[in-house]
C-alpha cells in the first residue's frame, strides 16, 4: 500500500502537467484565431476613407471656405464609415433643411426623425443591405456605404457657384463605375457658416 502511494502521487502529477500543457495550448490557438479575424475585419472595415482634395473649379470663395467644407464632408464620410450619421443634424439649417436626394426635401426635424429609425430612408440606403435587398427584391444592392468602400482612392473635385453655393463631386479613379451611384452635394453659406444643402 505505502509503496503505491509515491507511484500514485507521481502520476497525478504526470496528468496535471499533460492538462496545464494542452490547456495553454488550445487557450493560445484560440487567441491566434482571434486576433486574426480582428485583423482581417480592421483590413477590411478601417475608416476613414481615403479621401484627398482634387481639382477646385472656379472662384469666389477663400481657402479658408473650401477647407470648412471640405472638413465637413470628412466628417460625414467617416460617420458613414462607422455606420451613423451622429453629426449630419450639425451641418443642416434649421430654415433651409436638406435634399436628401434629387427630389426629395426634408426638414431638420424630419432628418431627425429619420435618423432615429431603424428602418428609415438612411437606414435602408446608406448602411443596411439586407433591408436594402429585401426592398427592391433582389440581391447584390449597393448601400452608400458600400459604394465607398469599394471604391477605393475618394477624390473631391469643388464646384464654386458663387459666394454662398458650392457643389461637389466624388470621383473614383480605381472604380468610376461606382460613381453613378451617388448624387452630387451641395453647400450653401449662410451667415459665416456652411450647411451642407443637398446629400451624397
Amino acid at each position: 500500500m505505502w509503496s503505491l502511494f509515491p507511484k500514485q502521487i507521481y502520476l497525478l502529477y504526470i496528468n496535471f502537467l499533460l492538462v496545464i500543457f494542452f490547456s495553454s495550448c488550445i487557450s493560445k490557438n484560440t487567441s491566434s484565431k482571434t486576433q486574426n479575424s480582428q485583423s482581417r475585419n480592421i483590413g477590411i472595415l478601417s475608416c476613414p476613407f481615403p479621401v484627398k482634395q482634387g481639382i477646385v473649379y472656379g472662384k469666389g470663395i477663400s481657402q479658408f471656405d473650401t477647407t470648412l467644407i471640405l472638413y465637413i464632408t470628412k466628417q460625414l464620410l467617416l460617420d458613414l464609415c462607422e455606420g451613423h450619421f451622429s453629426h449630419l443634424l450639425e451641418f443642416v439649417d434649421s430654415k433651409t433643411g436638406l435634399f436628401v436626394d434629387a427630389k426629395g426635401y426634408w426638414s431638420k426635424q424630419e432628418v431627425a426623425l429619420d435618423l432615429k429609425d431603424p428602418n428609415g430612408y438612411f437606414s435602408l440606403y446608406y448602411f443596411d443591405q439586407k433591408k436594402l435587398d429585401l426592398k427592391k427584391g433582389n440581391q447584390g444592392n449597393l448601400t452608400i456605404r458600400d459604394v465607398f468602400y469599394q471604391a477605393g482612392l475618394v477624390v473631391i473635385d469643388v464646384y464654386i457657384g458663387s459666394k454662398e453655393e458650392v457643389e461637389l463631386k466624388f470621383r473614383f479613379d480605381s472604380n468610376p463605375k461606382l460613381e453613378r451611384y451617388l448624387i452630387n452635394p451641395s453647400f450653401i453659406k449662410i451667415g459665416n457658416n456652411w450647411y451642407l444643402h443637398r446629400m451624397f
